[in-house]
């Protein structure tokens, strides 16, 4: 302290010792004052205030932030929507099958000889009464002309006796109404089939002796019944060495070749027509006691991913004791000719056609606490609703009663994709909404088959 009075006061020890105390009491008043010092109160107090005044500021735009920051996280969720529709639910039964032909035949020679022409191969489409091949003619035009030479003798014959007998006409009319009287009493099973023969020899004989059947008797004796069976077999058989086509279709295992010699009953080919298919499916016996001929059913052919619209045609009134199943036969048109026999099959059979049930898309339900629920349209939110469900297939799901306070109306739009973290009251942007169309819309009003 005397340094520091010296150095302010050069002069202090000329002063007197009295002088010097009070000084030295100034300054220590002086250095204990904060404004004294080169960083004083003033100015710390002035830092406080811009600090108090820059966190208050913070904090208002904190909170201006918050709001801004809650605004932007409520974003609209983009989202598929379905319709509520009121119709009927179907219920499928699903049985594996394989598809055939029911038009298919293995052609045959019916006479025997030398094969002289072979008009088709393997692939090749026949149209009905085609001719195929055709074998040596010549041995059964001569056969032909025998028995007609034959016939032509027993006319010389009967020509020249024609006058040795004349028919009884009302004996053979007596004898075609005695006929139709005993037919009738063995048809109605007044008479035995034993008795029945007995009493039409006895009127075949009666009516014989009265002269009705003399004009047969004639041609009997001269060979003239004979020779006319002769001749209409010559030319069956002339014809049959022409092998034609029976129906439409294609060739398929050519099994001969030209120059061969055939007999009666040789295999030529097959022969398939594969217009009109049909499938045949294996139904559990379990799934039986609902099922009627005429039930729609959906045929799905993996080979070409093509699904049909068809309906039962017949259901076998045979069990397989081994499988346990039940043979459902399903036919079809082969548009395009795209299908072939031995191809496998997926049918959906309507098993059961429920009427009248409120159902949503089954990609609307979710499942939250173990209840199932839906998200409900409401402008651009979307609303929760609690729900009982009911009968499902692999499209829709019937609703039984809603909860929460909201309803469930036909044309109602209900959430389908997107949604599994959604909230209540989220704001959704609808990007589609898929029509109400059920793959067994076709099938509506096809049966009246009760619910069971």
């Amino acid at each position: 302290m005397f340094n520091i009075i010296q150095y302010l006061y050069p002069t202090s020890r000329m002063l007197k010792p009295r002088v010097v105390v009070v000084l030295c009491l100034f300054l220590g008043l002086c250095l204990m004052t904060p404004s004294f010092m080169g960083c004083g109160g003033d100015k710390t107090s002035e830092t406080n205030g811009t600090d108090s005044t820059q966190a208050s500021s913070e904090a208002e735009a904190d909170t201006t932030g918050d709001s801004e920051s809650l605004q932007k996280k409520e974003k609209e969720i983009t989202v598929d929507a379905g319709e509520v529709r009121r119709a009927e639910m179907v219920i499928p039964i699903y049985a594996d099958g394989v598809i055939r032909t029911p038009r298919f035949v293995e052609i045959r020679t019916k006479v025997g000889g030398e094969l002289i022409k072979m008009l088709v191969q393997d692939g090749d489409r026949v149209r009905a009464g085609q001719l195929i091949g055709k074998i040596d003619q010549r041995e059964y035009s001569i056969n032909l002309d025998e028995s007609r030479y034959s016939r032509f003798k027993a006319l010389s014959s009967i020509a020249a006796e024609s006058d040795t007998f004349t028919v009884n006409k009302q004996a053979l009319q007596e004898f075609i109404r005695a006929r139709e009287e005993l037919d009738n009493q063995f048809n109605n099973k007044q008479i035995s089939q034993e008795e029945y023969r007995v009493r039409r020899f006895e009127l075949e004989v009666e009516a014989l002796q009265k002269g009705a059947f003399r004009q047969e008797v004639f041609e009997q004796r001269t060979g003239l019944a004979e020779a006319r069976l002769a001749e209409e077999r010559a030319t069956l058989n002339l014809e049959n060495t022409e092998i034609r086509a029976p129906f439409d279709g294609v060739v398929q295992g050519l099994s001969v070749v030209l120059g061969e010699i055939v007999s009666a009953g040789t295999p030529i080919c097959t022969i398939y027509n594969n217009d009109r298919l049909e499938a045949v499916a294996n139904v559990l016996e379990a799934d039986l006691g609902n099922l009627v001929e005429g039930r729609p059913a959906l045929l799905v052919i993996p080979a070409t991913g093509d699904t049909l619209q068809t309906r039962i045609a017949v259901i076998s009134p045979n069990l397989d004791e081994a499988s346990r199943t039940c043979e459902v036969i399903i036919r079809f048109d082969n548009i395009g000719g795209r299908l072939r026999p031995g191809m496998f099959v997926r049918a959906q059979i309507a098993g059961w056609i429920h009427p009248d049930k409120l159902m949503v898309p089954k990609e609307a339900i979710l499942l939250r606490d173990n209840r199932p629920l839906v998200f409900k349209v409401m402008e651009d939110r979307a609303q929760w609703l609690y729900v009982d469900t009911g009968l499902e297939n692999d499209s829709w799901v019937e609703i039984l009663k809603v909860h929460s306070g909201g309803s469930l109306a036909p044309g109602d739009r209900v959430v389908v994709s997107d949604h599994l973290t959604l909230a209540h009251e989220a704001r959704i942007k609808i990007r589609k909404t898929r029509p109400p169309k059920d793959r067994w819309d076709f099938a509506i009003g096809m049966t009246e088959q009760p619910s069971k």
